[in-house]
């Protein structure tokens, strides 16, 4: 009986660990900023808010930009959790749809129209809560 008590034992904790090494990649890719965006390339767009998502799993800001063609670019802005903007002075009040931003931060790596914000400022020059980290 207890050669049957370890071998069991063993076994569930040799598939604990197995399952918890499996596992720890995918959640460390999740929130790592460098494996979607290129953080060596910094961008700045200036654009009219079309959409502001304050919700989990990161608050969006959609933004259309005028590029140096005058062609109208729609432009997917992320950055953290809710609650981690909360406590850098963020709300869902701190945008609103309509409103012209200068928004700063780094590009996707595969080309497509999505950023990481970095930063934030209203048209008044108010800057808006980012701490300019892409990994909080």
């Amino acid at each position: 009986m207890t050669t049957l008590r370890r071998l069991t034992g063993t076994a569930a904790l040799i598939a604990i660990t197995t399952m918890a090494m499996l596992e720890a990649p995918i959640a460390s890719a999740h929130h790592s900023a460098a494996v979607f965006y290129d953080m060596g390339t910094r961008i700045t767009l200036k654009g009219e808010i079309k959409r502001w998502n304050f919700r989990n799993p990161h608050a969006i800001v959609e933004l259309d930009f005028k590029n140096d063609k005058g062609e109208i670019e729609h432009w997917v802005c992320e950055t953290s959790a809710p609650s981690a903007l909360r406590r850098n002075g963020w709300s869902q009040e701190s945008l609103n749809v309509g409103e012209i931003v200068t928004i700063e931060g780094v590009p996707a790596r595969d080309g497509t129209k999505l950023m990481r914000i970095t930063g934030v400022t209203k048209a008044d020059g108010t800057k808006v809560g980012v701490t300019g980290k892409t990994d909080d």
